[in-house]
């Protein structure tokens, strides 16, 4: 506001001036807050190797305990040679829903060493009725759609990227390099994203296929300021663009997929889902009672 038109401002408007003093006043103490915050933080949001623990602690429990990360997720089909129709552009392929069971350990030259296994169901866009077989929406042909079981079964993380135990090829710009985390402090809650491009090769139909992920977590910013925690509880998101899924029986056919999903972590199998625990031991029986320990052991 220009000097002039303040000096002609009426007693009313000089009390609304008062107040947005004030309720600068108030930001300017809130932003005191969370630099007084900040400041308190046990890690440095900089540092690699902080960067590094952090996100071990938001995958699992570095005291070794089991952990069940739940998640459900919905999956599109894209065709941008398509966009005369939007029908035909985006379709939505299937939900499904998954599981990850971990151990996890630090090791004392600061890496992370982890056993997994994980596994997801697909289920109906619609009804979210779990699925042996479907009918794929862009060819109109019925495809078998076995439960998945995830070939990684574990590995050694380390600050410059992990070393993969896989059943598979693959290649990944989170391999060899720092996290480089990105940290979005909003409220009380923290947000944490990571993103990596990545390759793998499918022995099913001899193809290399590609991956772009964006995990994200979100977590109480409170759980930064005591390093003792072995554990970061989150709410998480994970979102992939990707090439076609084999069993849709579409290699050629231009586009990708969309993954998205969300989750949480729990430390028992009684946390999750009470449909989708009988729905496992229906279609992968042995998957919760198979052994998860270290080697040695």
């Amino acid at each position: 506001m220009k000097a002039q038109e303040q000096l002609i401002l009426t007693v009313f408007f000089s009390f609304i001036i008062l107040g947005s003093c004030k309720e600068n006043e108030k930001k300017d103490s809130d932003a005191a807050e969370i630099s007084i915050l900040q400041e308190d933080l046990a890690y440095d949001l900089n540092d690699p190797n902080d960067q590094f623990l952090i996100f071990q602690k938001l995958q699992g429990d570095l005291s070794g305990k089991k952990t069940y990360s739940y998640s459900e997720g919905r999956v599109f089909g894209i065709r941008p040679d398509r966009p005369d129709s939007l029908n035909v552009f985006g379709k939505e392929v299937f939900k499904y829903t998954g599981c990850g069971i971990k151990i996890m350990r630090l090791l004392e030259n600061g890496n992370v060493e982890s056993k997994s296994r994980g596994w997801l169901l697909y289920q109906d866009p619609k009804t979210k009725a779990f699925l042996d077989s479907m009918v794929n929406p862009y060819t109109g042909k019925t495809v078998e759609v076995p439960p998945f079981r995830a070939g990684i079964r574990g590995g050694v993380m380390t600050p410059n990227g992990p070393k993969i135990d896989a059943t598979f090829k693959m290649e990944s710009t989170a391999f060899d390099s720092p996290m480089n985390l990105v940290f979005t402090e909003i409220g009380d809650r923290m947000h944490v994203t990571r993103h990596a491009f990545t390759k793998w090769f499918e022995s099913k139909s001899q193809t290399w296929r590609t991956e772009m992920t964006l995990d994200t977590y979100d977590f109480d910013t409170s759980y930064l300021m005591d390093r003792s925690h072995t554990h970061i509880p989150s709410d998480f998101h994970w979102t992939s663009e990707t090439s076609w899924l084999s069993i849709l029986k579409m290699r050629g056919t231009p586009g990708h997929m969309i993954w998205t999903s969300s989750g949480s972590t729990f430390y028992s199998e009684d946390d999750l889902p009470e449909e989708f625990i009988a729905k496992t031991i229906e279609k992968q029986p042995t998957i919760f009672s198979e052994p998860l320990n270290w080697d040695e052991e």
